[in-house]
């Protein structure tokens, strides 16, 4: 039996309540190539905070940070909301093709860069930080985060329907590579 609780507990420790009630999960990410370790400079804290409901009704705000040995912390917010942010997370869409993910299925998650939530120097993209980032976890454990200077955008053309301008590759300011663990 006890060995029963003590299972539950270590299960459920990646997985907490914040101070406002929402859950949070913690996941240590490790460089998996030496190219993301010169950036990061180790592992990273990631943190994502994933209310069930929002007090006004609308979709939750789910919060992530990602934290470096050193304390500095970069803060985003998951782009659910807008149907542009929505159509470029579309499996194999916009989003997986600007990450490079080439199986077509995979569905990335758009995260937005949180102002003033920083805490130390951006240590993804240089000073000004990403505008936004690409996060995607495959089911073996690797992690692709992909920094961005600029949104991915739509254009509605003369049949009325909305199609993505094409992302400049000089628009990606990292590719990181990551184990979970």
């Amino acid at each position: 039996m006890r060995l029963q609780a003590l299972a539950l507990i270590l299960g459920l420790g990646a997985c907490t309540m914040t101070e406002a009630g929402a859950p949070e999960t913690s996941l240590t990410l490790s460089p998996a190539d030496a190219a993301t370790s010169l950036v990061v400079g180790g592992p990273l804290t990631m943190i994502v905070q994933r209310p069930s409901v929002s007090q006004t009704g609308a979709d939750p705000v789910v919060a992530m940070s990602l934290t470096a040995g050193d304390g500095a912390t970069m803060s985003f917010e998951a782009l659910n909301h807008a149907p542009e942010n929505l159509m470029a997370q579309t499996p194999g869409g916009p989003l997986a093709q600007a990450m490079g993910l080439t199986e077509g299925s995979e569905t990335p998650t758009l995260y937005g860069a949180r102002a003033n939530q920083n805490h130390g120097a951006p240590f993804i993209c240089g000073p000004d930080g990403p505008v936004s980032i690409g996060y995607y976890a495959a089911a073996d454990g690797a992690v692709t985060i992909v920094g961005m200077k600029s949104n991915i955008t739509f254009e509605t053309l003369s049949d009325g329907q909305s199609h993505p301008v094409p992302f400049s590759p000089d628009q990606i300011c990292a590719r990181l590579h990551f184990r979970q663990g």
